[in-house]
């Protein structure tokens, strides 16, 4: 475990909002073992089965089953934990249809967690995380296209909490930042419309799989829950009171969905079942993107091989013992951990 993460989250007071989600989740199972002390707050898992009950995450935390817009559920909690750090992953669930919905739980409760943490004081930096929506519904090859408004109450929730942060924390000592990521994969994600939950239902019950021709850009969890520690930590630091958009999508591996689902059948050891491609709405496959230049200082340390490798490494585990998950997820915490400090190879 890279000791600069350790030394600073080790005792830190963190309250991870989406625990019980996928990214919430690996963020969470790594400060456990960094030692930070850690309050979870969000909604019951919405899957069965699902990343929090499979690596038994509740233990050693403090977890509660709340909305963010409850306001006296969310005071208590922070009047209780007086988190240091905060790291908000929790976002409305893409199968919801409401988007009143949709737009309260993501602008509303993440404004409901701003207006807390200006309550109590108590927050040196706030980390707001959002990664991309999958963007196509391939599990029962019908591929359709998912509005775009769900994305878009995330980026309102995001230039609402900006604003805040720029309007209320200024003569305080918290610090706030956006942290954009693109698709993230590992174990675990067991999502309705991921690509990742969709390729181990067909390798399981081997079915037919359907992707679109379009370009899949992605990280691996890992890398991003890197970035946000070292944004968490930096925010706590910092003696600026401007708030920060941190874009790491640019930094994205482009990879055209099919490639993808080969190499992630390849990874397993499996020929079958059959990949079905579905032509996408536009005309021609998406390939813009696929010569995007990375971001300086977005860092990447796994390659795109290893990001799925990781991957089907996690879910195979799974599968043979459902009990081995916590192990496997803490087994790859500690390898990324050994990335980290590994000295860097000299030029030349």
């Amino acid at each position: 475990m890279p000791q600069s993460y350790a030394l600073f989250y080790r005792g830190k007071r963190v309250l991870v909002t989406g625990h019980t989600g996928f990214t919430g989740g690996w963020l969470v199972a790594w400060l456990k073992l960094l030692g930070a002390k850690v309050c979870g707050y969000g909604l019951p898992p919405s899957s069965r089965p699902n990343f929090f009950d499979a690596t038994l995450l509740d233990r050693g935390i403090t977890s509660i089953f709340a909305d963010l817009r409850d306001r006296e559920t969310l005071a208590n909690t922070f009047a209780e934990s007086q988190p240091e750090v905060i790291f908000h992953t929790a976002h409305a669930r893409h199968s919801s249809s409401d988007p009143v919905e949709v737009f309260s739980i993501n602008v509303i409760g993440t404004i409901n967690l701003l207006e807390e943490a200006r309550l109590t004081g108590s927050a040196r930096a706030i980390v707001l995380i959002s990664s991309a929506a999958q963007s196509w519904n391939a599990s029962k090859c019908n591929l359709r296209r998912i509005s775009s408004w769900p994305l878009a109450s995330r980026t309102a929730a995001e230039s609402a909490a900006l604003a805040f942060a720029d309007s209320f924390f200024v003569e305080s000592r918290t610090r706030t930042a956006a942290a954009r990521f693109p698709k993230l994969i590992s174990g675990g994600d067991w999502s309705e419309t991921g690509l990742i939950s969709d390729l181990v239902h067909g390798i399981t019950a081997g079915e037919p799989i359907a992707v679109s021709d379009e370009v899949f850009h992605c990280w691996h969890v890992l890398d991003a829950a890197s970035a946000c520690l070292n944004l968490g930590e930096a925010l706590y630091a910092s003696e600026s009171p401007a708030s920060a958009a941190c874009d790491f999508t640019c930094a994205a591996r482009p990879i055209l969905q099919a490639e993808f689902a080969k190499q992630f059948l390849k990874h397993w050891g499996s020929k079958g079942p059959e990949i079905e491609v579905i032509q996408s709405q536009r005309s021609e496959p998406d390939t813009s993107r696929a010569e995007t230049q990375v971001c300086p200082g977005s860092i990447c340390n796994l390659s795109l091989e290893q990001a799925i490798a990781w991957t089907v490494d996690w879910y195979r585990a799974y599968l043979a013992d459902p009990a081995s998950a916590w192990r496997t997820t803490d087994a790859q915490i500690e390898e990324y951990g050994k990335l980290l400090s590994a000295p860097a190879a000299s030029p030349g």
